[in-house]
């Protein structure tokens, strides 16, 4: 059956067996990826988001992770009971991933212009020569300077912001369907972070690439993505469009995110944050994950977790403040406000 959706991942439950015990990094986790669209998976470190796409990319293998329940469904088809091998195909060709550092990701003592072709050549049976060329003309499409020579050259020789454009031409090349960045502007400065956000938001529009953007910056969400899922504690608990996330914050987690966000005209203002820390894996509370650091919370959020309510149609949260269908704003002021 036809769907608007690429990626749907239905009730992910990824967790880690530890020597100490079961992590849940993600439990129960509920999102789609609407085509030629961008989602944004946000939250704090610790929350889930990372581990998330890894299960997508089915990069687990070699921790001591598993996916435990769930499907990850893509074009309809589930690629959680995929083989190794058929996962291995799927990288690259149907969905590819941006990491968070560059430098890392690059192999030192391959030159880039080879790196580039390599993933071509993995994926399609054409000439070492051809695979150069789609190598030079995506590098030229992400804006690379010099390309002719820096395809000659190694990592250790090219900027971070460059390093980073070489890392979305390798993910692009083979014009996957998906395209997971996790954290792609982190070690970037604020001018460079532009440029790449810009770049990505250009290319989605030229190839009809889907992307899943994980950050913990409700900023770069605000600039790049359509839709948006907050994660807490390997768990969604606000999910809508930017615009009415943005407008209609209906978790006290989401507004408090909203609410750290450095704004124009706030200059010598003290930021606001959430108090506390997340909740240790080992040591989850059985009620609401955010109830200990909830300025809202009631006996009820310390006794019972909330499932889904829907504030409108498309906006759902994971909040008891929201029961009944209807948000209670004199509890939940604004954003911003």
């Amino acid at each position: 059956m036809a769907t608007d959706n690429v990626l749907e991942i239905k009730n992910l439950h990824t967790y880690f067996y530890t020597d100490g015990g079961v992590i849940k990094a993600v439990d129960g986790v509920d999102v789609e990826l609407r085509r030629g669209a961008t989602l944004g998976i946000v939250g704090e470190s610790g929350s889930g988001k990372s581990v998330t796409s890894l299960s997508v990319m089915g990069l687990l293998a070699g921790t001591k992770g598993k996916i435990a329940d769930g499907e990850i469904l893509l074009d309809g088809d589930d690629i959680v009971k995929l083989t190794k091998e058929q996962q291995r195909k799927l990288r690259g060709s149907k969905i590819s991933m941006i990491f968070q550092e560059p430098m890392t990701s690059l192999n030192p003592v391959m030159k880039i212009g080879d790196q580039v072709a390599e993933c071509v050549l993995q994926h399609e049976k054409i000439s070492k020569k051809e695979a150069l060329k789609k190598a030079e003309d995506m590098l030229r499409k992400t804006g690379v300077p010099r390309v002719e020579h820096m395809m000659k050259e190694y990592p250790f020789q090219l900027s971070g912001g460059q390093r980073q454009r070489v890392m979305i031409a390798m993910a692009l090349v083979c014009k996957p369907e998906i395209l997971i960045a996790d954290e792609p502007t982190t070690a970037l400065d604020v001018t460079i972070q532009a440029q790449i956000l810009d770049l990505m938001n250009q290319l989605k529009k030229e190839t009809g690439t889907s992307i899943l953007f994980i950050t913990h910056d409700l900023g770069v969400v605000a600039e790049v993505c359509d839709d948006v899922a907050v994660m807490y504690c390997g768990r969604v608990v606000e999910r809508g469009d930017v615009k009415t996330i943005f407008a209609n914050p209906s978790h006290p987690y989401t507004k408090g995110l909203l609410g750290s966000i450095p704004r124009l005209g706030d200059a010598g203002k003290e930021l606001k944050s959430i108090p506390g820390n997340v909740p240790n894996p080992k040591y989850m509370p059985k009620s609401c994950k955010f109830a200990p650091r909830c300025p809202y919370a009631s006996e009820k959020c310390r006794e019972e977790e909330p499932g889904f309510f829907q504030i409108e149609e498309g906006h759902i949260s994971r909040c008891w403040l929201c029961e009944s269908g209807q948000l209670k704003t004199d509890h939940v002021e604004k954003a911003g406000d």
